[in-house]
């Protein structure tokens, strides 16, 4: 090497330096949350760690990585100083789908998956959903597959109500029109126009009444 060489590659070192530090792949060894911005600590090497590096973001979405995450670096200038994480996976518990699959997961495995043909599946132990004004479902046609379900508070429908199995119910049935049945109504009494069946009476020839119904 001629000594035009080595000067121009001496000159050129810091140059050399700085694009190789610009991205280099981390373990995450820590994750501090209750900053407005997360950071982490990482391990890039048996003897070079960091911490304190910014994770950015993308706007809407956030998450906590588990530790032993890969993290990708980016050293803003080329500088050690000023690394930020710009891409952090755990391929350990990554879902696989099919091409153009999306998904929202956790690592103990429930998830959100975006499907082909527009479906959405929810895979979890237990969902809760919570609106402070109104839950709306629009849809032609709702199945709920479940041995109980419970409503609590008023339940309003505005069509029929058809059931293939009994109707129980340990409160008052009120209906502001006719109640029909193919079948027997039963009922420890039964009340019509504000009439008790058992209690009611007749009156028969001129001035006498009937007693109440008998079995």
């Amino acid at each position: 090497m001629s000594l035009v060489e080595r000067a121009i590659e001496k000159a050129l070192a810091p140059v050399n330096r700085k694009i190789r530090q610009m991205l280099t792949r981390s373990l995450v060894t820590g994750v501090v949350e209750d900053l407005q911005r997360q950071t982490l600590q990482v391990k890039m090497s048996s003897a070079d760690s960091a911490d304190d590096i910014e994770r950015f973001q993308n706007y809407g979405c956030s998450s906590h990585p588990p530790l032993g995450s890969e993290a990708i670096l980016a050293a803003l200038g080329g500088s050690l100083g000023q690394l930020v994480a710009v891409a952090v996976e755990d391929k350990r518990y990554r879902p696989q789908g099919e091409m153009g699959d999306v998904f929202l997961y956790h690592l103990e495995g429930h998830r959100v998956q975006l499907t082909a043909n527009g479906e959405i599946n929810i895979t979890a132990n237990k969902v809760n959903l919570t609106a402070s004004e109104s839950f709306n479902i629009v849809s032609p046609e709702t199945n709920i597959i479940s041995p109980k379900t419970f409503i609590q508070g008023e339940l309003h429908v505005t069509k029929d109500i058809k059931t293939d199995a009994n109707l129980a119910t340990t409160g008052t049935i009120n209906a502001n029109a006719a109640i029909t049945s193919l079948g027997v109504v039963s009922g420890s009494n039964l009340m019509a126009g504000g009439i008790s069946y058992l209690g009611h009476k007749h009156h028969y020839d001129t001035d006498k009444i009937t007693l109440g119904p008998v079995a």
